[in-house]
């Protein structure tokens, strides 16, 4: 979402009076200069609507079962109360304070970097390779997916149970570009091909 239709959501939210939860998980993860701030920074702190949710689980790994929340603190003093953050006993206490460790020594910032390299490096060799087959591609600017216009034959989920208006992507798969090494890609394009 670019920069001015996330002011214009969050003027939105002001004038109707509701709150925007933003799943910004990928946010962080870009492969070229970050294209807008988290709705966070686009929200007014003497009148927040805004909620920003993320997880490190796609900047380091599926198993990091940690993430963080983003808002004006009007916002944040509410969840203050909530018993296992007010206890003390975060179920994932000790994976916290080691990705604390992780991002005051600087290496999160790093990692962050080799991976937007890496996967931006797969990105482009399947948004390129599918084009070779004849595919329309949708390049993102960051996470995990590509989007890619079926000629019939699909492979995965098609992108109906990805969005609300399901008839407008029922013939667009979504096709993940990071788990596999890059031979296994081309090999999957190559049935798509066929």
């Amino acid at each position: 979402m670019s920069s001015a239709k996330r002011e214009k959501l969050c003027a939105l939210a002001r004038e109707h009076d509701f709150i925007i939860i933003a799943d910004e998980a990928y946010q962080l993860l870009n492969y070229g200069p970050m294209p807008a701030k988290p709705l966070f920074y686009h929200d007014d702190p003497n009148d927040p609507h805004v909620i920003s949710v993320s997880t490190f689980s796609k900047l380091i790994g599926p198993g990091v079962k940690v993430g963080w929340i983003q808002a004006h603190e009007k916002l944040l003093n509410p969840l203050k109360s909530v018993g296992f953050i007010d206890s003390g006993n975060n179920p994932v206490i000790f994976s916290s304070c080691s990705l604390m460790q992780f991002i005051e020594s600087g290496h999160l910032e790093e990692h962050i970097n080799i991976v937007s390299k890496d996967l931006g490096e797969r990105c482009d060799l399947m948004c390129r390779k599918l084009e070779e087959v004849g595919l329309s591609v949708k390049k993102p600017a960051g996470g995990y997916f590509i989007w890619v216009k079926s000629k019939g034959k699909t492979t995965g989920r098609t992108g109906e149970c990805m969005c609300i208006a399901k008839d407008r992507f029922h013939e667009w798969m979504r096709l993940c570009f990071t788990w596999l090494p890059r031979e296994k890609i081309e090999e999957g394009i190559e049935y798509l091909r066929e």
